[in-house]
């Protein structure tokens, strides 16, 4: 099953076109890619995520008329917020907070507005994940770029490497496969792309809880001795 009916070289090219056009964002962008290289405690939120994310947003952004100054440097570092500690809940603020700093870090110099618009990409960018509301179209663009990995089979690969991260007990598992049914996405796009793959993952958390139900707690109840 594909949610993105492209071509790899296809995606990459335009990719490639985004970065030669456009010198600050390839600074941002090759900065990422050092940053989340060596953050290997990250196993779910690497770059190979950051990566994948990059091009769902040259898919939806260009099918949407979304500025891709804003929309594919904020897709790119749309995760910085877990290089400084942050939590499954609050990287996404963090990172909006953090950004002008790590840009300074890297020596990428954006204008101030710029800056602000691709932060307040950064801050609501789990969307319905996290109740948030992305207000411009770029925000909804990088919401609905992230989101999209969560359907499918690449969205089942990448929830158990997501689970891995956080050390998620098979009781949380289960409660973030039930909340699949409710996940909205922002844009258009972003809806026809991913919709074919939520019931995948539906009958995938479905079959799972069908399989541990042997297993009761997990070993996690106290027993008497």
């Amino acid at each position: 099953m594909k949610l993105i009916h492209a071509d790899s070289k296809e995606l990459e090219a335009k990719l490639q076109a985004y970065l030669d056009a456009d010198a600050k964002y390839k600074a941002a962008y090759d900065y990422t890619k050092r940053r989340f290289d060596e953050a290997t405690h990250l196993t779910a939120h690497n770059w190979a995520h950051c990566y994948r994310d990059t091009l769902n947003a040259i898919v939806i952004g260009e099918a949407e008329g979304a500025d891709m100054s804003i929309a594919l440097p904020a897709t790119t570092m749309h995760d910085i917020g877990f290089l400084y500690g942050a939590t499954g809940k609050t990287h996404g603020a963090l990172g909006a907070d953090k950004l002008a700093e790590y840009l300074g870090e890297g020596g990428i110099e954006y204008p101030e507005d710029m800056i602000q618009k691709m932060a307040d990409c950064l801050r609501t960018h789990k969307g319905s994940m996290h109740n948030e509301k992305p207000e411009t179209l770029e925000a909804k663009v990088v919401a609905d770029a992230d989101l999209v990995e969560k359907f499918g089979p690449i969205g089942v690969y990448q929830y158990i490497r997501t689970f891995t991260e956080f050390n998620y007990s098979l009781e949380i598992i289960l409660e973030r496969g039930a909340s699949m049914k409710t996940l909205s996405l922002e844009t258009e796009t972003g809806k026809r792309l991913a919709e074919p793959g939520r019931q995948f993952v539906m009958d995938f958390f479905t079959q799972l809880r069908e399989a541990v139900e042997p297993y009761g707690t997990d070993g996690q109840a106290e027993h008497g001795r």
